[in-house]
């Protein structure tokens, strides 16, 4: 078995998140240093501060409610100097964060309780009646699975609701808690995440306080030019993706690097903060990339002191040309997922690797590239399925035996379902991906969820979904392929027919689900001899009628 490795450090298996909190990757770093606001609230939080609130939140929850060691809280919010507060006050307490997006409609934040089955909500205001259906969609998906589930307790932050607890009525003590001490952190769970897979709607990815203290030490050894009190971000990603929960929360206190959090996106309100921010390094999801090589607001405002972009894939030579002359910043790729407590390898700020690569593997982390469906190492500088095992990697998924069999075909190795390379030097590159999910502007879109609302349609026989490549957009579109059922004839009766699919479906989901690349008719769906959907056949099937006005849309390679 070829095993490809980076550097290695230690890394403390006794050191908890909250004593992370306490300590610094910079010992002079004072409590006075800024280390986070908002736009939500219009507050700011400095790393002292966040310590003493932090405390007596915890102080407050444990007194009032008792809370069981290992209790699971579902926080529901926005981006804000209080999801930082709420988040760090409920692991002091020993408890589990299970973070769901504020922005979700009931069926799907539904099941994001279903899947982590929290014994307490705390839940933005604003949210809390959508809420109310969340819990009865959980309630019934769980008594589906023969799982009897007591509703949880529920406590309104930062805007109150009517008939609900607000945090500060009670909630918050007057002294910390005392700061908790276990010996061995990788027994510890932080979180429980949520993370699409190709089998459905998505799982429950468990992360402990090793995982995420090991994500920390390992970003900061590999590369401590990027990770320090002088960065500052204007974070809009929201705060429940893996991706912005280990830098702003964990990473950020520990180095003293500045979040700005919005609660949404907005380009012209964004240019604005980083001006009056002056951010430093840049979330480059594929939108903002768009938009900023696009846009004229790199002009307007004050970007000068622009460092870094992160980009997580390779850019078209024109739009990576015209991206870097709009600002004084450099492309950084990287490489993360849920299961990894956020990160794999990321480029150092000194490197400059060929495109496409992201850079080496972050220290203590292994990899090893297979022969797809199969324990067989590729040969040698060939491509393959990337099988991965470290430190910050997941100990699995919550309540969820099956996604655990296949995640994990051999005992502490996670199979990613990317197909990669590693060169000479160790540095990584992404060429495909032989797991289904759709990736769209960041977000993960598993095509079985969209496919369960597709084939309950009464104009539908059976249905499949794949995605499309949005040149104009640099993303992934989720698209639909059906077989319509034989009363619609003629061509605009079945262009109707598709319409109202693409309207159902759309009305069910989140914005980033709706079936952006249209709905497709078709007269088979491409399948294996198991009945599998040959994914990358059907998304090449667009000759016939469709939801949509023609586009240049393209297959996913």
């Amino acid at each position: 078995m070829r095993i490809y490795r980076s550097s290695t450090i230690e890394i403390p298996r006794d050191l908890n998140l909250t004593e992370l909190l306490h300590k610094s990757a910079y010992p002079d770093l004072p409590e006075s240093h800024l280390i986070a606001k908002d736009s939500l609230t219009n507050r700011s939080i400095t790393i002292g501060e966040l310590r003493d609130r932090g405390g007596r939140i915890a102080n407050g929850l444990k007194t009032k409610l008792c809370p069981v060691d290992q209790a699971r809280w579902a926080i529901i919010l926005p981006n804000s100097v209080d999801f930082v507060e709420i988040f760090h006050a409920i692991l002091w307490t020993g408890g589990v964060v299970c973070p769901i997006n504020h922005a979700l409609k009931a069926v799907e934040i539904g099941h994001g309780l279903a899947v982590s089955r929290p014994h307490y909500v705390v839940v933005y205001g604003p949210t809390a009646p959508i809420l109310t259906e969340a819990l009865r969609v959980a309630k019934e998906e769980l008594a589906g699975q023969g799982v009897s589930w007591l509703l949880p307790k529920v406590i309104t932050i930062i805007s109150r609701a009517s008939g609900f607890p607000h945090l500060t009525d009670g909630y918050i003590s007057t002294e910390r808690l005392p700061i908790p001490h276990w010996p061995d952190t990788a027994d510890r769970l932080a979180s429980i995440h949520l993370s699409s897979g190709t089998t459905g709607k998505p799982k429950g990815v468990e992360l402990t306080h090793y995982n995420f203290v090991s994500n920390c030490y390992q970003l900061f050894a590999h590369d401590k030019e990027q990770f320090h009190p002088a960065s500052r971000t204007v974070a809009f990603t929201p705060w429940t993706h893996i991706a912005m929960t280990t830098l702003p929360l964990f990473l950020g206190p520990y180095t003293g690097m500045l979040h700005h959090a919005m609660p949404s996106y907005n380009i012209e309100e964004f240019a604005k903060l980083v001006g009056s921010n002056q951010a430093t390094s840049f979330q480059g999801v594929p939108s903002v990339v768009l938009q900023m090589a696009n846009s004229d607001v790199t002009s307007r405002f004050d970007f000068t002191r622009a460092q870094y972009i992160n980009v997580g894939g390779p850019l078209k030579q024109d739009l990576k040309d015209h991206l870097l002359r709009k600002a004084p910043w450099r492309l950084i790729q990287v490489y993360g997922m849920t299961e990894a407590a956020g990160y794999v390898a990321y480029q150092k700020a000194s490197e400059s690797p060929p495109d496409g690569m992201t850079g080496k593997l972050l220290p203590n982390i292994e990899a090893c590239l297979k022969k797809e469906g199969s324990s067989e190492d590729v040969p040698e500088g060939q491509p393959g399925e990337l099988w991965l095992r470290g430190p910050n990697f997941t100990r699995g998924y919550a309540f969820n035996p099956e996604a655990n069999k296949s995640g994990f075909p051999m005992k502490g190795w996670y199979n990613t379902g990317d197909v990669c390379t590693i060169d000479a030097q160790g540095r990584v590159s992404v060429v495909g991906r032989t797991k289904d999910l759709i990736k769209y502007k960041g977000f993960q879109v598993s095509p079985a969820e969209l496919e369960a609302y597709l084939n309950v349609h009464p104009n539908v026989v059976e249905g499949g979904v794949g995605a499309t490549w949005d040149e104009s957009q640099l993303t992934e579109l989720p698209t639909a392929w059906v077989i319509l059922k034989d009363r619609f004839q003629t061509a605009d009766q079945k262009v109707q027919a598709l319409k109202e699919v693409h309207r159902t479906v759309d009305g069910q989901v989140s914005g980033y689900k709706k079936l952006r690349g249209g709905v497709w008719a078709v007269k088979t769906l491409p399948k294996n001899a198991t009945g599998k959907i040959l994914r990358k056949q059907m998304t090449a099937m667009r000759e016939g009628p469709c939801s949509l006005e023609r586009s240049t849309l393209k297959p996913k390679l």
